[in-house]
């Protein structure tokens, strides 16, 4: 059985054509801590409980497969949404990218696409030409020490 999860494409993961984009500040940031900083701002923690698939530990299996983000509603317990964290890095790859999200499909969830800001506009065309489909594009950034995650429209 195929598992999918970002955890085992590692920091080295892949990124999109940065022509004239300017890169994330802090693009050395671990990827498994950007999966646990999105984690912490991206759910309403009175509504979901959040587990998230790293490198360093695969928390919660959705049917087989891992992905980043994973938010069980705290009433019926139910998977409600699952995430992939994307870098500028492991965007580098397009079609290796859309093989780490298509697996999620089936997953009857809501999925949640976290990219860079800056990277929206690509990431939604490879959905659309790949016919993979996404619930909600994020994109994340940051700014001094914090990390900021917002819907985005692409």
């Amino acid at each position: 059985m195929s598992t999918t999860t970002g955890a085992t494409d590692g920091p080295a993961r892949s990124a999109v054509s940065a022509q004239g984009r300017q890169a994330l500040p802090d693009t050395a940031m671990a990827h498994d801590e950007l999966v646990a900083r999105i984690a912490e701002r991206a759910f309403d923690p009175r509504i979901f409980t959040v587990y998230t698939n790293t490198q360093r530990a695969l928390r919660r299996p959705v049917k087989g497969q891992y992905p980043h983000l994973v938010a069980v509603g705290k009433v019926d317990q139910r998977v409600e949404v699952v995430g992939m964290v994307e870098t500028v890095e492991s965007l580098h790859d397009l079609d290796a990218a859309a093989r780490r999200w298509r697996p999620l499909e089936p997953l009857q969830a809501a999925m949640y696409l976290y990219v860079p800001r800056g990277y929206c506009t690509d990431a939604r065309a490879l959905c659309l030409r790949q016919h993979i489909r996404i619930s909600d594009f994020r994109h994340y950034w940051c700014e001094g020490d914090g990390l900021h995650v917002e819907r985005c429209f692409a």
